[in-house]
């Protein structure tokens, strides 16, 4: 019997796809199956079930839990998928208590979500370092058979990072991932019709994930021998990778990931619009870092390489790009040239997003200029565009813009408004930078009010987002 609260937190698998992996790796599933009858009762052992994806994990236990030869054993599925988690023992002896143990039948512990506590890089988690530590306490106080169901790393971080716990592994089950699953998470990320930086925090999250997964797929690591193709997908996961932690205002991070790809990229001739892209990125990184010469050498490397190709996308984006780092250099009219062939082409090629942000940055340079209804109205235009789009991150940097505008202008009931509605949007898309600058705006009016306690809290819910992304 399974654990109902637990279970049904998962997706029910078809069956469909629960025969598909299993007949793919029928040979670990049968091993699983031994495991599972020859461990003893009321005695601690340790297995672990290695499969990259959660929803071929969530299969593998469904079917393992229906088949026939485990209708005498009761399944426990604990879930513990906190990222702060560090005393796992603790936890799990929170919820032995709970668990009714039915009479005549195995308890087997089915452990999952330790991936997140895990981690992908950096050495040491604190997990696995109590996890090693406490080990030899294991047998006492958790006397029942164990299954950790974990990707692949987070495996090989158990081994590296918790080698005396791993020492009491009896066995670990690896299950091949089917075509189906891989297709699945690239039509769900890479081939997605949404851009990763347009979503909210929980799909932004789930993207991520997936990527990771894909990731590790595409690594000839894995013993899979590595095509052309799997090359391709494995750069255009860690570009995707470095967009999306670029999108959380996570750079050094997103600088990794960019520096993988463009690494395997190399010169390719095959992969020059990929190459292009990751040199985007990081020009994009260096700018927002205050790198401005190493951003304007990256994004001309691209366009070098995009009018190489004749991507006229690519090329209309990093236009935009150089002109922001003009206007911010005060060279005004070049960087009004940039962007008006920046929008150009984007109109040309039916880039509405891509309007919408450039119509945007010119507001800014107009509203810096003086010209506030000129302003106004680029920014009124840009933000019509993005609500038409669905577009929350341009939406919120619109708000943001005018409210700035309706500050100065005296109309402050107007303008917090605004600050609000942006606000909430940076929120939902988790935009770092966006909410820190958002909240100080408002905290700078509100120490023109008078509020002066409000103020000070609002700065320091900026302060403190800043200090985190490292927005020196």
């Amino acid at each position: 019997m399974l654990s109902n609260k637990p279970f049904n937190q998962s997706r029910e698998i078809p069956e469909i796809d629960r025969q598909r992996i299993i007949e793919l790796n029928q040979e670990s599933f049968d091993q699983l199956l031994t495991f599972v009858e020859i461990v003893p009762d009321n005695a601690f052992d340790l297995g672990f079930i290695e499969s990259n994806f959660a929803k071929d994990r969530d299969a593998i236990i469904q079917a393992l839990i229906s088949h026939p030869d485990c209708q005498e054993m009761q399944f426990e599925i604990l879930d513990f998928p906190d990222p702060d988690l560090r005393f796992l023992m603790d936890e799990i002896l929170k919820v032995l208590p709970t668990v009714k143990v039915q009479p005549h039948k195995k308890l087997i512990l089915l452990v999952r979500g330790l991936e997140h506590s895990i981690g992908m890089t950096g050495e040491y988690p604190p997990m696995l370092v109590d996890l090693n530590w406490v080990r030899d306490a294991y047998p006492i106080k958790v006397p029942h058979p164990m299954l950790f169901c974990l990707p692949d790393y987070a495996i090989t971080r158990v081994a590296n990072f918790a080698p005396d716990l791993w020492a009491w592994n009896s066995g670990t089950f690896v299950f091949k991932t089917p075509a189906n699953t891989r297709d699945d998470a690239v039509s769900q990320t890479l081939d997605a019709s949404k851009g990763i930086t347009n979503c909210e925090v929980p799909e932004k999250q789930e993207r991520i994930d997936l990527l990771k997964r894909l990731l590790m797929e595409y690594t000839p690591s894995n013993g899979r021998e590595e095509t052309e193709g799997d090359l391709k997908t494995r750069i255009r996961v860690l570009n995707e990778l470095g967009i999306a932690h670029r999108s959380r205002s996570e750079y050094s991070t997103a600088k990794y990931y960019l520096e993988q790809a463009l690494d395997l990229a190399k010169n390719d001739e095959d992969f020059i619009s990929l190459k292009a892209a990751t040199l985007y990125e990081l020009g994009w990184i260096q700018d927002d870092w205050g790198n401005k010469k190493k951003a304007i050498a990256l994004y001309e490397k691209s366009l070098e390489l995009l009018e190489k190709i004749g991507n006229v996308q690519g090329k209309a984006a990093t236009w935009h790009c150089l002109a922001i780092i003009y206007a911010n250099q005060g060279e005004v009219a070049k960087a009004i040239a940039f962007y008006e062939q920046s929008l150009e082409l984007k109109e040309k090629i039916g880039d509405v997003e891509g309007k919408a942000t450039t119509l945007n940055q010119l507001g800014g340079i107009y509203a810096n200029q003086g010209e506030v209804a000129k302003a106004i109205a680029f920014y009124e235009q840009s933000l019509e565009l993005t609500e038409k789009i669905s577009h929350l991150e341009g939406k919120a940097s619109n708000l943001h813009c005018l409210a700035i505008i309706y500050t100065n202008q005296g109309e402050v009931a107007k303008a917090i408004a605004l600050y609000e509605e942006s606000l909430e949007l940076q929120e939902k898309i988790g935009n770092v930078r966006g909410k820190a600058a958002t909240l100080h705006q408002l905290a700078g009016i509100y120490a023109n009010q008078g509020e002066v306690a409000k103020a000070i809290a609002l700065y320091e819910q900026s302060l403190e987002l800043e200090e985190k992304i490292g927005n020196v």
